[in-house]
């Protein structure tokens, strides 16, 4: 019954691929014109502007047809959707539409790159072999994108870690030399971004909270909160009550960023001393069976030999 169907499914899915690839490409020729029309200076050949083109007609759509609000998205949870995407070092305005994009692109395409992966490859085969693998895509279609973001959000915490005490050693070095805090943090954000670019991307975010208005102590509190780190809040803890009780900040900062120091340090111990409890799965299931074989082969050709005589 659903192979006399296949044809007619196949044919619908590659109709809607082309349209929708006419779509993007209408949406971009449309683009171009209206900023065409709206300048009124033709754009020369080969010159593309950075709001037009491909790109910037593909950001338009985007963010037309994928707004949260179109999905029901407001309020808190939209505010810890975009928390977690910034932990993950998203930090594109547009990245909220993106990821929605994502969502809605592979539940469509993955179910249907398998459904037709099922019938060229599993032809023959019994019907619930075909639905069992168009049900797997649709579970990984689901779950994939919320999956790449918690895993690269457990990346850069990472380096957050690694990154850190290296923050602290600079931020002593510009507190010592007669800084301020707030040109302390505006001075070492070039250099962090040369090592961790998300992190150094999170400092620059800090300083434009500052200059915008907003209170150090606010911002060192939204930048805990973007890191989302146990070092990262101590680290706002820490500088909070410098500032409001008005201690040696050198002094705490090179006590705070020794104590990071011996935590990494700590963690590089730990990941060590699991390696051997790691390596007994890869052991007993490949290297063990092959030399296994390698030294009982030879004693058993020769048994062999011995019993057939």
């Amino acid at each position: 019954m659903i192979t006399e169907f296949a044809p007619i499914l196949v044919a619908l899915l590659a109709f809607g691929a082309v349209t929708a690839i006419v779509f993007v490409i209408g949406q971009a020729i449309m683009a171009r014109a209206h900023l065409q029309h709206r300048v009124g200076v033709p754009v020369r050949a080969g010159v593309v502007p950075s709001t037009s083109g491909f790109i910037g007609s593909f950001d338009a759509f985007v963010k037309s047809y994928f707004d949260e609000k179109r999905f029901g998205v407001a309020g808190s949870v939209r505010s810890n959707l975009r928390r977690e995407l910034v932990r993950a070092a998203f930090f594109n305005p547009k990245a909220l539409n993106y990821y929605f994009f994502a969502r809605v692109g592979f539940v469509l395409i993955l179910p249907a790159g398998a459904y037709v992966l099922a019938e060229v490859s599993l032809f023959g085969q019994p019907w619930y072999a075909k639905l069992g693998l168009v049900a797997v895509a649709m579970i990984i279609a689901v779950l994939g994108p919320d999956a790449y973001v918690s895993r690269r959000k457990r990346i850069m915490h990472d380096s957050y870690r690694l990154a850190f005490p290296d923050l602290l050693d600079l931020m002593v070095v510009c507190i010592d030399a007669g800084l301020s805090l707030e040109a302390a943090l505006d001075r070492i954000s070039p250099q962090m971004i040369e090592q961790n670019r998300a992190l150094g991307t999170n400092l620059m975010l800090l300083g434009a909270e500052v200059r915008a208005g907003r209170s150090t102590i606010e911002a060192l509190d939204s930048l805990a909160d973007r890191l989302g780190l146990d070092e990262a809040r101590s680290f706002a803890a820490l500088l909070r009550q410098s500032i409001e009780l008005g201690t040696d900040l050198g002094d705490a900062l090179r006590v705070f960023s020794d104590e990071m120091r011996d935590r990494r340090l700590l963690r590089a111990e730990e990941r060590a001393n699991q390696l051997p409890v790691k390596m007994v799965g890869p052991l007993g299931l490949f290297i063990f069976p092959v030399i296994l074989m390698t030294v009982l082969l030879p004693v058993i050709l020769r048994l062999m030999t011995v019993l057939s005589k």
